[in-house]
């Protein structure tokens, strides 16, 4: 039995996402929390999915408030809890990037610690990271939950046909893999200090969403369906209660491969480097041998070997210039 609140005819959904407006007036840590009290809540995983991380990529919160609506409305059981969280406040507010530093890329333990001794962060997004560590502990605490979870939402500066992002732990990539969505794995070989690091340091299981163009309105929808298939997927929700075929559709149909790839490397920028990259590139672009990919301080950058373009910098702020991935097991 499909209970009919927790569908959207696939031209709604369109429209339903291109009439949100995101306001930051109302903006909250806590997105939401589903259930607040024992009465729709039976034994299971916490499920914590942060969004906003860069201030500039508001998809996922858009997402996160659809949820949170449709399940207070309508009030199924759940296995466990879902949380929704708000990454970095001030930059979302600001509809940057970021404020001082890149959020995403102070993540770790190490800090963590540092910050709970009292110790002041010296820059914002410290401050914003100190938060989310403590609401991480805070689950961590709760004798209620039995996994952990988490998924991270974002979006990117070019188009793209959205993919996963994941760690090299077996158990996160085994979760990632059971979504109908390209993984790409061991980014964080490259670029430690990502939220997703920190809480897979903690012990914890879960991936990146990228969702597609951060302006790109359909990124909200393809955040709004994983929720839903990560859920049912992980036994946080019965599959009864959404139309499960079309969400999960609705993400294999938005990428034109499945496949998986792990990257084997990053361009990295300095702050007073002047990087263009070429125009044209998506998410694994396939590139020939001597093509070129970007100019640095006035220098070409070519291919080479015949390879895949992930990540590539359309945007000003960011320390990626872009990243080579090879298909992986």
């Amino acid at each position: 039995m499909v209970f009919g609140f927790f569908y959207t005819e696939p031209n709604q959904l369109a429209m339903t996402s291109n009439s949100e407006i995101f306001n930051s007036d109302k903006l909250t840590r806590i997105i939401g929390e589903y259930p607040t009290d024992g009465m729709n809540s039976r034994p299971g995983p916490y499920l914590l999915a942060s969004a906003g991380i860069h201030g500039n990529e508001p998809s996922g919160i858009l997402a996160l408030q659809r949820v949170f609506n449709k399940l207070k409305t309508n009030r199924p059981y759940l296995k466990g809890k879902l949380i929704g969280v708000s990454g970095n406040m001030a930059a979302l507010k600001n509809g940057v990037r970021l404020i001082d530093k890149d959020l995403n890329r102070v993540c770790t333990p190490e800090f963590a610690e540092q910050l709970k001794t009292g110790e002041a962060a010296g820059f914002q997004e410290g401050s914003e990271f100190h938060d989310l560590s403590l609401i991480v502990e805070a689950i961590e605490n709760n004798k209620k939950q039995e996994d952990f979870l988490f998924m991270d939402l974002h979006t990117t500066s070019s188009k793209t046909a959205p993919y996963i992002s994941v760690n090299k732990k077996p158990e996160s990539f085994n979760f990632a893999k059971k979504m109908p969505l390209p993984v790409v794995k061991g980014i964080e070989k490259y670029i430690p200090g990502h939220f997703d690091h920190f809480l897979t340091l903690k012990g914890h299981t879960g991936f990146t969403m990228e969702a597609g163009q951060h302006e790109d309105p359909q990124s909200v929808d393809y955040h709004e369906a994983a929720i839903w298939v990560v859920m049912v997927d992980n036994g946080l929700l019965d599959r009864s209660v959404i139309d499960y075929a079309y969400y999960h559709d609705l993400l294999k149909k938005s990428s034109p491969t499945q496949d998986n790839f792990e990257v084997t490397y990053r361009l990295d920028l300095k702050e007073d480097q002047e990087f263009v990259m070429e125009p044209g590139f998506e998410n694994f672009s396939a590139v020939k041998k001597g093509q070129l990919l970007a100019k640095l301080d006035g220098k070409e950058i070519l291919a080479d070997s015949d390879l895949r373009v992930f990540l590539p910098l359309y945007q000003k702020q960011g320390s990626d210039g872009f990243f080579i991935v090879m298909p992986a097991d």
